[in-house]
């Protein structure tokens, strides 16, 4: 089960690491659309890594068995399914006691995992095959049947879908649902994964979800779905936790308000209102209460489908001649999505500031041969700075419980200017994000005690512990509220601050 103590790190595993150059067959390294080989032993030579960084779950893309080359592309991605019961050989080392392209690869990958205290979220699909080419036309094993597809009408022919014109499965055919919810029954139950990643959640028929949830839910609750929907209407994307028993989705209308907040300068009233009036116009954070639990949404800067990398982002705004600039941006981006509500996920590479464009640059591969002992150490140094960055916040995030569990609290906020507090049995965390391109000339008095929205329980506790604040990233900074149970703090440009009650 993924919770919010988690860190999630997606990574593509063809992507990520090549250790076993035994399956590489069919790699080509300098062609960004074919296979490079990264392969599940390439993701247990880099555990110390990812338990250095302080990753607690990984999201892996699909494993299946796929119809390979298509034209120029590969499906070194995994979302071109050819049999939806067996493992890409791409993927695993070969075993001598296990058969080909049997579960069991992963089942011992998981294994190494869990006993590093890492869990595992395994990338799904339902919707959609891969494309019908010749070795999908000639395959003997088709577990798919040609009349569980949809049609068009009165014809034969298959549907396109919308995504990239794949073959559209027809979820809502009896036995087409069946046998793909029997097919996850099989992946969950011989492998031991902890999640489900559910790819293109709403092209998937809704009769579907209702037969996945009786039979998958009601037998597994301690698997965790996570739905992905790319959409960024919060009615629509909370339906699925409310209507089909999402544990989770990822948070698309957070991630597109936040690109517009600190890269594009817009206002912080795009996340939050300061929640004192009803007939104020809600922010993102104000809309949580159209989810089942907002605080199970998994944040994100980026992943391999919403376009390009975070830092490219910021340097289409800010010129890549400002790595300071950028640095500042990124810094600033980590701080709030570590530090507000939901699970947040990291794009492998993200953390060392990997840049990309739109698809498929936004695929390259993890440059390993930058780094040396786990750490970035032949990179720039403003990535350098990133890497510590992502692991300091980690580490913060992980030793607080009013992060990951406690309420979110809106202090404050303006244009430039969003203060909020995490609280959870005693443990109290305000944060204090400035955006503005300038640092801040006077200090910002932020009321805490005459907040309304702020139990007395939580003052009192203030008061009794000396209203006294550190500051959690340079220990050596204290703050102390007013008589008047004020906050009084400046800030520098594109900053923010964690200030732990102590």
């Amino acid at each position: 089960m993924i919770t919010q103590q988690d860190i999630i790190y997606f990574l593509l595993t063809d992507r990520f690491c090549d250790y076993d150059k035994n399956n590489n067959f069919d790699v080509k390294k300098d062609d960004i659309r074919r296979y490079h080989g990264g392969d599940f032993a390439g993701i247990i030579k880099k555990i110390p890594y990812l338990k250095y960084l302080g990753i607690t779950a990984i999201w892996i893309t699909p494993v299946y068995l796929s119809v390979g080359s298509v034209g120029e592309s590969d499906g070194y991605h995994g979302y071109w399914a050819l049999d939806f019961e067996k493992i890409d050989p791409h993927l695993y080392s070969k075993n001598k006691k296990i058969g080909e392209y049997s579960k069991e690869y992963l089942k011992n990958l998981c294994d190494i995992l869990h006993e590093n205290n890492i869990k595992v979220v395994l990338d799904i699909v339902v919707n959609h095959t891969g494309y019908h080419n010749d070795k999908y036309i000639n395959y003997k094993d088709k577990k798919i049947k040609d009349e569980w597809f949809n049609s068009e009408e009165n014809k034969s022919d298959i549907v396109k879908s919308k995504l990239c014109g794949l073959p559209d499965i027809n979820c809502a055919n009896v036995d087409a649902s069946d046998y793909l919810v029997n097919n996850v029954l099989d992946w969950i139950e011989e492998t031991g994964i902890d999640a489900l990643r559910m790819d293109t959640v709403k092209h998937v028929e809704g009769a579907f979800w209702h037969f996945f949830k009786s039979y998958v839910k009601g037998s597994h609750r301690d698997i965790t779905l996570i739905g992905e929907d790319l959409e960024y209407d919060i009615e629509k994307i909370s339906s699925y936790q409310k209507d089909h028993d999402f544990d989770t989705l990822f948070d698309f209308p957070l991630n597109s308000a936040l690109k517009d907040v600190f890269i594009r300068n817009n206002s912080f009233r795009l996340l939050a209102r300061p929640r004192l009036s009803d007939d104020e116009t809600p922010g993102v954070l104000d809309m949580d209460r159209n989810y089942t639990n907002a605080n199970r949404l998994v944040t994100l800067l980026d992943n391999h489908d919403i376009g390009k990398r975070y830092i490219s982002e910021i340097f289409d705004e800010v010129g890549e001649w400002d790595k300071d600039l950028a640095k500042e941006i990124f810094k600033l981006s980590l701080l709030f999505i570590f530090t507000t509500r939901g699970i947040p996920q990291i794009y492998y590479g993200t953390e060392i500031a990997l840049e990309g464009d739109s698809e498929p640059d936004n695929r390259k591969d993890m440059p390993w041969e930058l780094f040396k002992n786990d750490y970035p150490e032949k990179l720039p140094e403003y990535k350098k700075e990133i890497f510590d960055y992502t692991r300091e916040l980690i580490e913060i995030r992980k030793r607080n419980l009013s992060i990951t569990t406690g309420y979110l609290f809106t202090l404050y906020v303006d244009k430039f200017i969003y203060a909020y507090m995490r609280e959870f049995k005693g443990n109290t965390v305000i944060v204090v994000l400035n955006n503005g391109l300038c640092d801040m000339n006077l200090p910002l008095t932020i009321e805490i005690f005459k907040n309304s929205k702020i139990p007395k329980r939580i003052k009192d506790n203030i008061k009794e512990k000396g209203m006294s604040f550190k500051n959690l990233q340079n220990e050596s900074e204290n703050f102390t509220l007013d008589t008047d149970g004020c906050l009084n703090i400046k800030l520098k440009r594109k900053s923010g601050k964690v200030l732990l009650l102590s």
